[in-house]
């Protein structure tokens, strides 16, 4: 288990301390980034195409709206940097109440774009570790976005998850599809609706099995660079339903 932390932090480190600008060469050739909304629930590290020196801090909160006795608030404060034009970092920390869970960090890589600037994706790669629990999890994913025009878009994240550790449980694999897609109402306001099919604010709870969370959700962003999104949805697992309300807020400098 140590020597896969290690391994862990050491691959973490070395992507983010050694890249040089010739790796986002081709995100320096275009002018303008293509503009996709975030998801609420598995959001992003920055937005695809992030420039340099980008920095937001957020927070995620999920709120049970019923079998409230057998559920906690699982919440989450994150600190994202753009270290290059389109090369992000993440520091996360879940929490469930009051209650420090795991420590989380995220990278995310924007591969390029289309000429027509409709088509961006990337890569994002996550490291995470229970503090409670002998559990260690690494995720890998694919992340491409499509704006079809001024109103509509899509994005999605689609990988796997990978977990280790005296505590992870019998199936150590999961396949871990997101999908949304986005109606710009104006500058301010967005409108979306997110599909999940695993629970992303806290992994090692679960058995690894597959779900389905249903999330509609509006996004409000100020002139400011304060933003809230909400969203209210169920989560479907087995003959179980889990309903939360979803809360983001969100300030980028």
């Amino acid at each position: 288990m140590t020597h896969f932390k290690n391994l862990l932090i050491g691959i973490l480190l070395i992507t983010i301390l050694f890249p040089n600008n010739q790796s986002f060469a081709q995100e320096t050739d275009v002018v303008e980034t293509v503009s996709i909304p975030e998801p609420l629930m598995f959001d992003l590290v920055r937005g695809l195409g992030a420039k340099k020196g980008e920095l937001e801090i957020n927070a995620l909160a999920d709120f049970p709206i019923n079998n409230i006795s057998s559920r906690e608030v699982e919440w989450a404060p994150e600190v994202e940097y753009a270290l290059f034009d389109g090369f992000a970092v993440e520091l996360e920390l879940p929490f469930e109440n009051f209650e420090l869970e795991a420590v989380k960090i995220a990278i995310q890589w924007t591969i390029g774009q289309s000429k027509n600037n409709k088509y961006i994706h990337g890569i994002q790669i996550i490291g995470e570790t229970m503090l409670h629990d002998n559990i260690t999890e690494f995720s890998f994913l694919y992340v491409p976005a499509y704006r079809f025009n001024e109103t509509w878009s899509t994005l999605g994240l689609f990988g796997v998850m990978l977990e280790a550790g005296s505590d992870a449980p019998a199936k150590k694999e999961t396949i871990l599809l997101n999908a949304s897609v986005f109606a710009d109402l104006n500058e301010h306001i967005v409108l979306g609706l997110e599909f999940n099919n695993t629970d992303p604010t806290l992994q090692g709870r679960d058995n690894n099995e597959m779900s389905l969370l249903v999330l509609p959700q509006m996004h409000y962003e100020f002139d400011s660079g304060l933003a809230f999104q909400f969203g209210l949805g169920p989560r479907f697992e087995d003959s179980e339903t889990e309903a939360s309300a979803v809360l983001r807020v969100i300030k980028t400098f």
